[in-house]
């Protein structure tokens, strides 16, 4: 069965699509700043105070420059609240160092105000239905105080049944369909104000999905009583972070309702907390940075690399690389148009289980992220989770999954449970895969795996086809994460498009049979080779070409032991 309308001679269908122009693409780049405000070297003592001072004087479009050293870091962190201001270091000899991890429970750096992601002024219904692809809504009124161009605000809807499946630790009522959303409203994007005509509002970026009447769609605004804007245009850039806390609003940097932010060429490891965290933020963007090494890689929150939560929309994580922790990522509620590209992930795991494989690449772990689009990455799996919910309409384009974590210096590693290259749990709904790699040259078995295959399919081994571990899979669709032996969920395969992937099972491409199209393009989301292949070639996942695979940059880092990729003056 084809998973294309019929007559359809894309790669994408429109209704699975948005556009994918993410991050500070649409607005130039991160800013090359130059001019320094202040320069400020290591104290011997406790460094918090200094910095802290110098970043809330620093005028607009300068640098608070950070020499080589160990600068420690107390208390509540590094905050940078204001707009247009950078903090930069002089590459990985910078190091911020969090001294009290054990006893206060926050970042290292803070960009935006922490938590503000929970805290609305106002909140208006959406007089008709938003449509996906415009860029205009109409309210039930007029906000007061009116809307402001440039205002960052928060769109959600109530559970549409159709659309979400909420996990079963998450019944009616109960406080975890809060965490990463407003109660009950998993349905969300940012978007940015373009111009305000009485209830008209027009946004500068489409909507990703349709908003409707009939879930009480609304417009928040952020603020205590007053409207709070967005942090904007700020940065860190070029050094080091360790030993952040503080779970899902701590970490090493986290950021909180930003709109045009970086995180740029930046090592953090040994964090407890979700290690790079974007929450309800716009056009940011994380890139050219390692981010790597959990403190505590198992489930819970403390384990995780990088996050965008909260109806994050728009941003982009790209040429980064990301390794040993719990998850390499979570997506949790996120708003669509967010683009997670040509990154190297690897050593996915868990310190109490190391045998059996983790999730690696996901738009997952809270409902319902939607539209994302997953390109030229290599990881060791692509797979969702159903624990708190799905994900739906996630296009995967041309990335390498290669079927078998690496154990990098040697983490103890065995891949010998739920080894795939590919899978979906239960309820991951319009998933799009085409012009992806699965498996590698030589790839072989590893005990208690007697066999690689190409697909589980029910009876394969078991009544369910997905709890026999002499199994390895390139494809393992429609399972249930909690329990292998459940039967598959057909409304995974039903809606899931596969098209132009080879895998190193079977040695072939597999194109979709109702669509004639093999003409992949290079990129959905690029109009041309990115800067940071150089000479290398581009695409470098190729299923159909005479070399499957070329080179991603941020492998060839990794393996060389550079996994940075500094940019000097930037």
């Amino acid at each position: 069965m084809s998973g294309y309308p019929k007559g359809f001679t894309g790669i994408v269908p429109a209704e699975r699509r948005t556009t994918w122009n993410p991050g500070l693409n649409a607005a130039g780049g991160i800013p090359r700043r130059t001019a320094i405000c202040q320069t400020l070297v290591p104290g011997g003592g406790d460094d918090t105070a200094a910095i802290q001072a110098a970043l809330d004087v620093c005028p607009d479009n300068q640098v608070v420059k950070l020499g080589p050293g160990d600068f420690h870091i107390s208390g509540e962190g590094l905050s940078i609240t204001r707009s247009s201001i950078t903090l930069r270091g002089s590459g990985t000899s910078t190091r911020l160092v969090k001294i009290d991890q054990a006893t206060r429970a926050f970042p290292v750096v803070i960009l935006g105000n922490r938590w503000s992601t929970a805290k609305f002024v106002s909140s208006t219904d959406l007089a008709t239905n938003g449509i996906k692809g415009s860029r205009t809504v109409r309210l039930g009124a007029v906000p007061s105080p009116p809307l402001t161009v440039g205002e960052i605000v928060y769109l959600d809807q109530l559970t549409d049944p159709g659309l979400t499946h909420w996990g079963d630790r998450s019944p009616p009522g109960d406080a975890s369909r809060r965490w990463f959303t407003r109660m009950d409203r998993p349905l969300t994007q940012m978007v940015e104000v373009d111009s305000v005509d009485g209830t008209a509002v027009t946004f500068t970026t489409p909507l990703h999905i349709d908003f409707a009447t009939a879930f009480s769609a609304q417009l928040s605004r952020y603020g205590e009583g007053w409207v709070r804007p967005a942090t904007r245009w700020s940065g860190v850039e070029d050094l080091y972070l360790e030993g952040g806390s503080g779970g899902d609003g701590g970490g090493n940097i986290a950021l909180f309702v930003c709109a045009y932010c970086w995180v740029k060429g930046v090592e953090s490891a040994h964090s407890l907390g979700t290690s790079v965290n974007l929450a309800g933020c716009f056009r940011c963007e994380v890139r050219d940075s390692y981010v790597h090494t959990s403190d505590n890689p198992n489930p819970g929150g403390d384990g995780y690399l990088l996050g965008l939560n909260m109806g994050s929309a728009d941003n982009l994580v790209e040429n980064n690389v990301v390794w040993n922790g719990n998850k390499m990522i979570v997506m949790r509620a996120t708003g669509g148009g967010n683009v997670i590209a040509y990154n190297y992930l690897d050593d996915g795991y868990g310190a109490e289980y190391p045998g059996l494989v983790e999730v690696g690449l996901n738009a997952s772990h809270m409902t319902t992220s939607h539209m994302e689009l997953f390109e030229g990455n290599q990881c060791f799996n692509f797979d969702s989770d159903d624990y708190w919910g799905n994900a739906i309409d996630i296009t995967v384009f041309r990335n390498h999954f290669t079927g078998r974590r690496r154990n990098a210096d040697n983490l103890g590693l065995e891949d010998a449970y739920n080894r795939r290259a590919v899978g979906l749990t239960k309820w991951s709904l319009w998933y799009t895969f085409a012009g992806n790699v699965l498996g590698a040259p030589g790839q072989a078995s590893i005990r208690p795996q007697t066999e690689l295959v190409y697909e589980a399919v029910p009876g394969l081994g078991s009544r369910s086809g997905f709890d026999d571990d002499k199994y390895g899979y390139m494809w393992k669709l429609g399972y249930t994460g909690e329990d292998s032996a459940a039967p598959r969920d057909e409304q995974v395969l039903s809606t899931l498009i596969r098209h132009g992937n080879f895998d190193y099972v079977t040695g072939r491409v597999a194109w979709d049979p109702g669509n004639p199209n093999h003409d992949l393009p290079p990129s959905l989301y690029l109009a041309s080779k990115p800067a940071f292949f150089g000479r290398l070639p581009w695409p470098w996942v190729d299923p159909a070409g005479a070399r499957p695979l070329q080179t991603l940059p941020a492998r060839a880092r990794f393996d060389a032991g550079t996994p940075m990729a500094f940019s000097a003056g930037s």
